[in-house]
């Protein structure tokens, strides 16, 4: 190890050591996990929401931290939400969730958030970026990157969540938000990060979130909004070529339109009903 490397390494265990001393005599937030994320519901990315999970006890206060996303090439940062309270509940694995004002709308139980986000994920952000849970001086506790090589910016962060303090490389697609579906941390409720490309997969199908009280919600979405895939704001005849170009053939919708109407992660004869109810009916 290099002098640099020991030093930054010493650093940043001293800088852990420092928030679990500080915190030790009631609560702390950096032993914490970038759970879930999702940036956008059937192509509509004023829906939105990340679920921080803890790895320990006391890890409640909230209002020492914030949420920071950056651009492909780790510029342009700018503060999703700076958590102004306390959460009251705290243990392994309890979750804390943060959305947009919209999100309770798009769950099939009116899910409500602990937090909502001041600022959302610019869409430009979504092919490639990072997302950090950090502290106020701007360490880094967790870093979710995503876009593969695209993304050429940092993967840098604390020791206390990754051995190596290197989150990279990042997840190899974008962040979701074309469908139904979330990027979610597969590890357990203690694990420590490792690499984001093996660390994290999209939901099979609609991402479930839960809040800090424990209440939990699937994400729904209007089927039709997946069902226009020209893009032109119609579900028209205009859009049955391209759905079965992507149900037979090696087609792609254009940008957020995805023909997966049934939000079941596939487009496949499962979506034909309904595309053809949101066509005619």
């Amino acid at each position: 190890m290099t002098t640099v490397n020991r030093r930054s390494f010493t650093l940043a265990l001293a800088l852990c050591a420092l928030a679990f001393t500080a915190a030790a005599a009631r609560a702390a937030v950096h032993l914490m996990q970038i759970e879930q994320v999702i940036a956008g519901v059937n192509g509509d990315t004023s829906v939105q929401a990340i679920q921080l999970r803890m790895r320990e006890e006391l890890q409640d206060q909230m209002q020492a931290s914030r949420l920071m996303v950056v651009d492909a090439t780790g510029s342009n940062p700018i503060e999703l939400i700076q958590f102004p309270a306390p959460v009251p509940n705290h243990g392994i694995g309890v979750r804390i969730l943060a959305a947009s004002a919209n999100f309770v709308e798009h769950t099939d139980s009116g899910l409500t958030p602990d937090f909502i986000l001041t600022n959302l994920i610019p869409e430009s952000y979504l092919a490639a970026g990072s997302l950090t849970f950090e502290d106020l001086f701007g360490t880094i506790f967790w870093r979710l990157s995503w876009g593969g090589d695209a993304y050429t910016g940092p993967n840098d962060g604390a020791f206390c969540n990754d051995p190596d303090g290197d989150f990279g490389p990042p997840f190899a697609g974008p962040l979701p938000s074309t469908g139904l579906n979330g990027l979610l941390f597969n590890g357990s409720a203690s694990a420590l990060s490792t690499r984001n490309i093996d660390d994290y997969d999209l939901t099979p199908g609609a991402a479930e979130f839960t809040n800090n009280a424990g209440e939990s919600g699937t994400i729904v979405g209007d089927e039709c909004d997946a069902c226009d895939m020209n893009c032109d704001g119609e579900v028209d005849a205009f859009d049955i070529e391209p759905f079965l170009d992507l149900l037979f053939g090696p087609g792609k919708p254009c940008g957020e339109c995805t023909g997966d109407v049934n939000g079941d992660g596939d487009i496949d004869a499962f979506d034909i009903e309904p595309f053809l109810e949101c066509l005619f009916g």
